[in-house]
């Protein structure tokens, strides 16, 4: 209420009071007058300024308390949260009040529009930080934190309570700590790769930088994205270990190949028998190497997302037998027995046959270079539910339980030494699994060293055709 309107009403009560005071003297006067003979003139007195009193009371009421009371009531609601409250003056009251009220009602609408514009902004900053991948940790210059995004709650496992914790508090992590530490004292923009270890390891890239005051322009605290660079690293790694891993395949072979050639070049080749026997070694290497570069395209080729499969109704049954007959001689001069067990009536699965012999051939080849002579090799072909499983099972060596987690890796052997003795260049196994997966199957292994492996792929039955074909011999349909 500004200064004139206060003074207007300060009038009004004055002259309310003034011409009561007057109405009451004189209606008094009258009446001790005309009782002046009589002993009521006292009573009257206390009639007339009781009535005054009352008068008095009704209109304060009406004037000032209710409209008063009103305001009071609207307020305190309105402060409560109930924004849409308003001043309702139940009585009609002076101008003064009913100009207040409009004041109030002006000054809550004004207000519900800031709360209102203040909520949506929240909701949106609220939505941008919920929808951020990367970690925001923000705090105060007493690296108590202030703001906490849903990524970094679930990547650095702070709680929702962690608002106004000490950082070291929700993250255990002294690195991440000096960082802050350093843009707050330093002021400047400030970046670091931070490695977490709880509640899981990971590697971020933190940029961390300070915050000031719109207003004053003065350091508030600092704000940290932490930008998971976990799964770059792996790459990078598997990167690094896979040309490592190449040029230690390849120069074992051509070191082999460039000794016995400078040997022949030194004479030897005027010998045809050690001649013969040199030329038969750089013969094998190469062919080491040539078989490694076919493989390290072949797993290119079903690395690569953007390769199509030559996906047809495929007859595993008559895979099976062909490739079961392909190495049967094979077994024979390694001195192992070759056994085959199809189950009937087989589903066909959805495949690319040429991958799917490549996948039978690899596992094959495996089961008969690890197995000793006197050795036996199993094939199998059945149904479980929905699904066709092919087995490959052997009396080899078998594997170590240590080494089962890691056995389809690239290059990844359990004994070097024996497995380039015996050909191999490591791939084959990784091969398999990603011609499996592309078929959007599984591949499980079973091993005890000493005893044996067991190699089982599951693919998808085309279901519907099983049923349609029920009671006829699967080996005969193509």
């Amino acid at each position: 209420m500004d200064q004139s309107r206060s003074q207007r009403l300060s009038h009004k009560t004055l002259l309310f009071q003034g011409q009561l005071i007057l109405a009451n003297a004189i209606w008094v006067a009258v009446g001790v007058w005309l009782l002046r003979r009589t002993h009521w003139w006292a009573a009257w007195i206390l009639l007339a300024t009781g009535i005054s009193i009352y008068v008095t009371y009704l209109y304060t009421r009406s004037h000032f308390f209710e409209p008063i009371r009103s305001m009071q009531v609207a307020i305190d609601r309105f402060t409560q949260g109930e924004l849409d409250e308003r001043v309702v003056l139940r009585s009609t009251g002076d101008a003064e009040f009913v100009e207040l009220s409009e004041s109030i009602n002006g000054m809550a609408e004004h207000y519900a529009l800031l709360v209102e514009e203040a909520t949506r902004h929240r909701n949106h900053l609220n939505a941008i930080l919920s929808s951020l991948v990367d970690a925001l940790v923000a705090v105060d210059k007493n690296l108590r934190i202030t703001l906490v995004n849903p990524a970094a709650t679930e990547l650095l496992g702070i709680t929702p309570d962690s608002r106004g914790r000490y950082l070291l508090e929700s993250i255990r992590n002294y690195d991440l700590s000096q960082l802050f530490q350093q843009v707050l004292q330093e002021q400047v923009t400030a970046q670091q790769e931070i490695q977490i270890f709880s509640p899981e390891h990971h590697i971020f890239q933190a940029i961390v930088s300070p915050i000031r005051s719109q207003r004053t322009g003065r350091l508030v605290g600092v704000v940290a994205i932490l930008h998971d660079i976990t799964e770059q690293k792996r790459l990078e790694q598997v990167r690094t270990d896979f040309v490592a891993n190449v040029s230690h395949e390849l120069r074992t072979p051509l070191t082999s190949v460039k000794g016995f050639v400078e040997t022949l070049q030194d004479g030897a080749i005027d010998d045809p028998e050690a001649a013969r026997r040199f030329l038969a070694i750089v013969a094998t290497e190469t062919d080491r190497m040539v078989d490694l570069v076919k493989d390290l395209l072949e797993l290119s080729r079903l690395e690569a997302s953007d390769r199509a499969l030559n996906l047809s109704p495929v007859d595993l049954i008559q895979i099976v037998q062909d490739m079961a007959e392909a190495y049967q001689e094979r077994a024979q001069e390694l001195q192992l027995e070759l056994h085959m067990d199809i189950e009937d009536d087989l589903p066909r699965v959805n495949g690319d046959a040429t991958l799917l012999r490549q996948v039978i051939a690899n596992l094959l080849d495996n089961a008969l270079k690890y197995t000793d002579p006197a050795g036996q090799v199993w094939l199998t072909l059945s149904r479980n539910d929905n699904m066709v499983e092919l087995e490959v099972r052997d009396t080899g060596v078998g594997i170590p339980a240590k080494h089962l987690n890691r056995i389809f890796e690239r290059f990844y052997r359990v004994d070097k030494g024996r497995c380039r003795k015996r050909g191999g260049t490591g791939l084959g196994l990784a091969i398999v699994k990603h011609i499996v997966e592309k078929h959007q199957g599984t591949i499980a292994i079973e091993s005890e060293y000493g005893v044996g492996s067991s190699f089982t792929v599951a693919l998808p039955a085309i279901v519907e055709e099983a049923e349609d074909i029920k009671g006829v011999p699967a080996a005969a349909s193509s």
